[in-house]
């Protein structure tokens, strides 16, 4: 049908948030800063400044003090990306 839009395929739902997040880079302990513009339960939609390069993994968190979850960019579109968290193995390797 035209003018219907096409079927949300995400896994798990997204919910606005619009705040500050952490990409920490290598396990390191510097904080870069980023925008969050939405999250769900395996991956968000950031936004970083144009000048910031940002690798294929990192350590994604909503608070700065915390070590946060490991995620890799799945899409980047400007100064947005969208990334996907890593599932942490049953083996822990």
């Amino acid at each position: 049908m035209l003018g219907r839009r096409s079927k949300d395929l995400r896994k798990s739902s997204r919910r606005k948030l619009q705040t500050t997040g952490w990409i920490r880079l290598g396990g390191g302990f510097a904080a870069r800063r980023c925008e969050v513009i939405d999250i769900s339960d395996t991956g968000a939609r950031i936004a970083v400044p144009p000048q910031q390069p940002v690798p294929g993994e990192f350590s994604f968190a909503l608070d700065r003090a915390r070590e946060g979850r490991s995620a890799r960019i799945k899409w980047r579109k400007g100064t947005e990306i969208g990334l996907e968290f890593v599932p942490v193995s049953a083996g822990g390797t």
